[in-house]
């Protein structure tokens, strides 16, 4: 779930809104004017997002039409 913060909040809380957003993975939108201007994640959790779209963006889909222990010998191979 994600949190709403104002600018003031913020300015005034920033220390504490990062670590919440450290140690809990979620995100907080940031509002100004009561309009999201920008959000903050975990480097955690966008690394993850990068990683996972990298994944399907550079690996051609396996063929299913082999046994399922192909597959999966096929994807030990290929690092999954």
């Amino acid at each position: 779930m994600t949190q709403n913060v104002t600018m003031a909040e913020l300015n005034k809380k920033a220390n504490a809104i990062i670590n919440q957003v450290a140690e809990s993975g979620e995100s907080v939108t940031v509002l100004k004017h009561g309009k999201p201007v920008a959000e903050i994640v975990s480097i955690n959790e966008n690394k993850v997002r990068e990683n996972a779209i990298d994944y399907f963006l550079n690996n051609p889909p396996v063929k299913v039409s082999e046994s399922i222990e192909k597959v999966i010998e096929e994807g030990r191979k290929r690092g999954i």
